[in-house]
């Protein structure tokens, strides 16, 4: 799953009138009771808006989807039409303001506050059983969903960070498996680097200094958290013992383990074309920047392919795995749909555990964790698994894509990773900028 900016700060305004409801859609307006039930007679268009990677990487999963749809709505059209993630959150607001809005749209989870917020999607709180084992929902992928105590759309799918390494180098190290706790990585770091360490561009363990999931990552570990609402305040976490014991973890790891820059983060350059160059022993990643290393093309190595292997990235507090940034992709039903029945019963088939067990073999993470444990007992997905157990997610702040395009995060964690400021400082300053971007009216 690729890299997602946050969703613009200058939001379209929404228009949230209530629109009249097409043939066979039984509800009215954008917070009616949902009837998923099914009409054979009805008739018209259901449009769903999905992400190129569902074209590309699970059709199997649509097909399925919308088969799953006809049993109910036999005669209704379901049109799915593919976005690309760079201007899909432009086209959305200009539909929003028209009268041609799609019935479904996925939403990258870090898009969703200012949407929720402004009210361009449908509360689903009232119809959160309609959809399959909504207790159990991801947590990370959930808290995404969900803005005041409501709920505004639906988990799709995940993806998680683990740790991909050389199991060539690991073998010449002496290191016969991979570690289960951080001081265990941090050894087998030091017996890498004490093997390949005359490669002045080495790493043992792939570390940007402006690689905030991976720092934040040791953050929520140590029990800390970038910030959380107190009334109708947010109050930073990021100068807490924990955060702070968690950002000491993370600076000793890039000290003693990392030749990457301190002043970039892990897309310039992408850090698997580092590692297909063979100065990597270990990197932090998603499952396709794993996959990229032995690829043919793109900066891959296809000589690498029988040396790539994976597992979670330890914890350092004694769990069984450190628990990654829940990056994935919603499923909502906009607040204008004149179907939303329909877009419910399609929503709910696309999200089935059928369907969801079609996601995880594409190599996704499934959106409940009834799933996931699941997933634990299967070798090629057990690492991404334990690693999502319980994600984390930024805060549902309408502020917050000020935080990510000020580079708050990344500038102080440079800091950190450089020496040029205290981990407490930068600390402390990182506090001071995130509750002024999220209190910002």
């Amino acid at each position: 799953m690729k890299h997602r900016l946050m969703a613009a700060a200058g939001l379209a305004a929404v228009l949230l009138g209530a629109a009249a409801c097409g043939n066979g859609s039984g509800s009215t307006g954008s917070t009616g009771k949902i009837d998923t039930r099914g009409d054979k007679s009805a008739t018209g268009t259901l449009t769903v808006w999905l992400q190129v990677d569902a074209q590309s990487s699970w059709p199997n999963a649509v097909k399925a989807a919308t088969t799953s749809f006809h049993k109910k709505f036999p005669k209704v059209k379901v049109k799915v039409s593919y976005q690309a993630w760079n201007d899909h959150l432009t086209k959305l607001d200009a539909a929003l303001t028209g009268t041609h809005v799609p019935d479904v749209v996925e939403m990258g989870d870090t898009e969703t506050t200012s949407y929720l917020a402004n009210g361009a999607f449908r509360d689903l709180t009232d119809s959160k059983n309609l959809f399959a084992d909504s207790a159990n929902w991801n947590s990370g992928l959930a808290a995404s969903c969900t803005y005041e105590g409501k709920v505004y759309c639906v988990p799709y799918y995940s993806g998680s960070r683990i740790v991909f390494y050389r199991k060539d180098m690991f073998a010449k190290a002496g290191i016969s498996a991979p570690p289960k706790t951080l001081a265990e990585l941090m050894t087998d770091g030091g017996k890498l680097n004490k093997k390949y360490g005359s490669d002045p561009k080495f790493s043992a363990f792939y570390m940007p200094g402006k690689f905030w999931y991976s720092a934040m990552s040791f953050v929520q570990d140590a029990g800390g958290t970038i910030a959380t609402k107190k009334g109708d305040k947010w109050v930073g976490g990021l100068d807490s013992p924990a955060a702070i014991k968690g950002l000491t973890q993370w600076k000793a790891l890039s000290d003693q383990l990392s030749k990457a820059s301190k002043t970039n983060d892990e897309a310039h350059p992408q850090q698997y074309t580092v590692m297909a160059q063979g100065h990597v022993a270990m990197m932090y990643g998603l499952g396709w920047e794993g996959g990229s290393v032995s690829a043919d093309g793109n900066g891959g190595n296809p000589k690498l392919k029988d040396s790539i292997g994976s597992f979670a990235m330890p914890s350092g507090s004694g769990k069984q795995a450190m628990q990654s940034f829940a990056g994935g992709s919603d499923l909502a039903i906009t607040a204008k749909s004149q179907h939303p029945d329909w877009a419910a019963a399609w929503t709910a088939a696309m999200t089935s555990q059928s369907n969801e067990t079609l996601l995880m073999k594409a190599g996704n993470v499934p959106n409940t964790t009834t799933l996931l444990e699941q997933a634990k007992s299967d070798p090629t997905l057990s690492a991404a698994a334990s690693s999502a157990t319980d994600s984390w997610m930024v805060p549902i702040a309408t502020g917050w894509p000020k935080v990510e395009k000020s580079n708050i995060l990344q500038n102080g964690l440079s800091a950190i990773a450089t020496g040029s400021q205290s981990v407490a400082d930068a600390c402390k300053q990182m506090n001071q900028q995130v509750e002024q971007a999220l209190n910002a009216s």
